[in-house]
């Protein structure tokens, strides 16, 4: 199937959901609860379809829900009738397309409770004077670019992603907000040009995960979003910041990720604010191994600005 055609198709199913329907994604704990209560979709659900992600009857949905859906290759048959194998959700007012429940596989492409604190963070820290070049690391679905444009009429939006098929959605999240982006497939800034007026970012920081949408890599999940901080420094225009919502582990007391990122700062002339924005997140990780010694995982969010 066509690639144009493919997005042509996502793009006519966001519009046609625009009239009637609203979703926000939850934890995964919470989907697999709510999905037990029943085995299939109610008769003309769009939420039971494109948000808790259950199967349903051929027929059941609108005809042009399901007609797009198919034009776009996103449906796939299973033993209780049909499935889509992507979601939508909707992030400050924005419909974003992500991938169906449950999330196993490499290329899986996320949105979930983690997107809506990095876009309040953005609302919160982002606003006044338009700026001329925003990016956004490993964008995933888009939500921190696309948001991040709005709140600053950026000229120039880069979306960036190891994942192919999560800048093939992102794309088509970003036409239906209007915002025009260009995609770059890369790990991390790689390849990306420096001059940029704001990078925001929002990395994986899971242990030990398996998965490339959330393993942030080394013993507490920390390195990737050390490692994209580090490199957006030497990308930011003088006076350009760093936007960075994440993960840390606090140890015996000490956050050793803001203690870490306040190092790499002072060593490249760049000031630092960091906050927590919710102390205790994803506790179900503590009883891995590679949490043993954490008392708790907070959601932080760091605001790096190239002094000179």
């Amino acid at each position: 199937m066509h690639h144009s055609e493919v997005e042509r198709s996502l793009r006519g199913l966001l519009q046609a959901l625009e009239r009637a329907y609203d979703f926000v994604t939850p934890l995964n704990s919470t989907i697999a609860t709510v999905r037990a209560r029943r085995e299939t979709a109610r008769a003309g659900s769009l939420r039971d379809v494109l948000g808790w992600s259950l199967p349903f009857l051929p027929g059941a949905l609108d005809d042009e829900i399901e007609g797009l859906l198919a034009a776009a290759g996103a449906l796939r048959e299973c033993e209780l009738g049909f499935k889509a194998t992507v979601r939508v959700s909707r992030v400050q007012g924005r419909l974003f397309l992500h991938s169906a429940y449950p999330t196993d596989d490499q290329d899986a492409v996320f949105l979930g409770p983690d997107s809506y604190r990095f876009a309040e963070f953005l609302r919160v820290e982002l606003g006044g004077r338009p700026i001329g070049s925003l990016c956004d690391v490993g964008a995933g679905a888009g939500v921190g670019g696309v948001i991040a444009a709005r709140l600053t009429a950026a000229e120039r939006v880069l979306l960036c992603d190891v994942n192919a098929k999560a800048l093939h959605l992102a794309k088509v999240n970003a036409a239906h907000a209007s915002c025009r982006a260009e995609l770059v497939e890369t790990p991390g800034l790689t390849g990306v040009e420096g001059g940029l007026d704001l990078i925001v970012a929002n990395p994986p920081f899971v242990a030990d995960s398996g998965r490339a949408y959330s393993d942030g890599g080394g013993s507490y999940g920390a390195v990737l979003s050390l490692q994209w901080a580090t490199e957006a420094m030497g990308k930011l225009n003088v006076g350009g910041r760093l936007l960075l919502y994440t993960g840390s582990a606090i140890v015996d007391g000490r956050d050793l990720f803001r203690a870490a990122l306040q190092a790499e700062a002072a060593s490249r002339g760049c000031g630092l604010t960091y906050r927590e924005l919710d102390p205790d997140i994803f506790g179900g990780l503590l009883w891995r191994s590679a949490y043993q010694e954490v008392e708790r995982i907070a959601a932080v969010g760091a605001v790096v600005t190239r002094r000179n």
